[in-house]
């Protein structure tokens, strides 16, 4: 691909995925305290999440397919209208008798729009950028993605105490509807498309098998490298999410304020990282081992301040300052491994191994966070730590000629 349509481009991409993903942001937190605010049950909530959450697991092979077999710039456009569409249409039902149930339908539809985009996005960036570009590519989309999330629901908030959800829908419908605009003006390299095999489920079961063969015959390094982003994502995400409100809240007695600092840093942390790995993608680059290790030592830190019972404040101290660590490192580790997917795998399979290793993601996350409150439950918080550390560092060690085959 010519430079001349890298910046250009880049923008383009990022804005639209800016002014989408603050949408998101703003709408979960919309349906979330309508919700919340109609039922009072957190069961209720709860079970509308985990039905919204379901289509990105389910439906991540066909989202995959999708984003190889048609064109994925007219795809991020038809499916931003759909989800701009489909949000202001749910707003008057949402006035009615049957609210709950609107917010239900929208939640799961919006999880299915979604379970196809992201795949599309991430398979897209290749086609968008120059393939030296591409860390430093992953990087601002992912600053973007964590800078919105951080003000979605802070804006979210505001809006939702000042003129209630319906006004947050028409929002969110419109900031959808100005991505689809946006992505009319991005420019993308052509990709060929493989062969259709006769008949949608003949063709998702022949891509998938095309897929997996890929992996394991042609690039069994890169199969590694999905595993372990997997299993790291399942200890990362299980030990801190699990870890952070219950220590801070139950084992150190620290009122949500502390929590919310603590959250806070972590956020500004995922910034840095990105910005950390789109700057230093060079100096990086064959040193990802020991981003991984590094992120081990900051828990065993944290499991030693906890053993050694250091006090409220010092424990507190460690934990916010290994999660946050651990934060960095993570994107670091992110970044380069979704750009050498990118980089290593060819075009009219990309959506479908990047949708993959979302819902290899994805499926971690909760088995993760059942692990973790099992074991805080049942085990010193400082061994819990201790242990998640050694195992990270001792993962970190080993998978250093893996990563080295990948020039990583």
């Amino acid at each position: 691909m010519k430079q001349r349509s890298f910046d250009k481009n880049l923008a383009l991409l990022a804005a639209g995925q800016g002014v989408s993903l603050l949408g998101n942001s703003v709408l979960d937190l919309a349906l979330s305290m309508y919700v919340l605010e109609r039922t009072g049950s957190a069961a209720v909530y709860g079970s509308m999440l985990a039905a919204a959450m379901l289509p990105a697991v389910l439906l991540a092979p066909l989202g995959g397919v999708l984003a190889d077999r048609v064109d994925r710039k007219k795809l991020m456009i038809w499916l931003d209208l759909l989800n701009g569409c489909t949000v202001l249409l749910a707003i008057p039902f949402l006035r009615g008798e049957g609210g709950i149930w609107a917010a239900g339908v929208l939640m799961v539809a919006l999880g299915i729009l979604g379970a196809v985009e992201t795949p599309v996005v991430q398979a897209a960036l290749p086609q968008a950028v120059a393939p030296g570009a591409l860390e430093h590519a992953n990087a601002v989309v992912l600053q973007i993605s964590m800078l919105s999330a951080m003000a979605g629901p802070a804006l979210g908030g505001v809006m939702f105490g000042m003129f209630g959800a319906a006004p947050m829908l028409l929002v969110c419908g419109l900031c959808f509807l100005a991505t689809a605009g946006l992505e009319r003006l991005i420019r993308l390299d052509p990709v060929e498309q493989p062969p259709a095999a006769g008949g949608v489920l003949r063709t998702l079961r022949q891509d998938l098998a095309a897929s997996v063969r890929f992996l394991c015959r042609e690039q069994p390094a890169l199969l590694g490298l999905v595993g372990l982003t997997a299993v790291l994502a399942m200890l990362c995400n299980g030990v801190a999410g699990v870890g952070a409100p219950f220590l801070i809240r139950t084992r150190l007695a620290l009122d949500a304020g502390w929590y919310g600092a603590a959250g806070s840093a972590l956020g500004a942390f995922g910034i840095l990282g990105s910005l950390t790995a789109g700057l230093l993608a060079g100096q990086l680059r064959g040193r990802l081992h020991w981003v991984m290790a590094a992120m081990g030592v900051c828990l065993l830190l944290a499991g030693a301040a906890f053993l050694a019972d250091a006090g409220q404040l010092a424990c507190y101290g460690a934990l916010v300052a290994a999660f946050c660590g651990m934060q960095l490192c993570a994107v670091v580790f992110s970044v380069f491994a979704r750009s050498e997917m990118q980089r290593r795998v060819p075009g009219q399979m990309l959506g479908k191994l990047m949708a993959l290793g979302a819902a290899l993601e994805t499926c971690g996350q909760p088995a993760g966070q059942l692990l973790y409150g099992f074991l805080f439950d049942v085990c010193p918080a400082g061994w819990v730590l201790l242990c998640t550390g050694l195992l990270v560092l001792a993962l970190g060690l080993a998978g250093r000629r893996s990563l080295a085959r990948l020039g990583l």
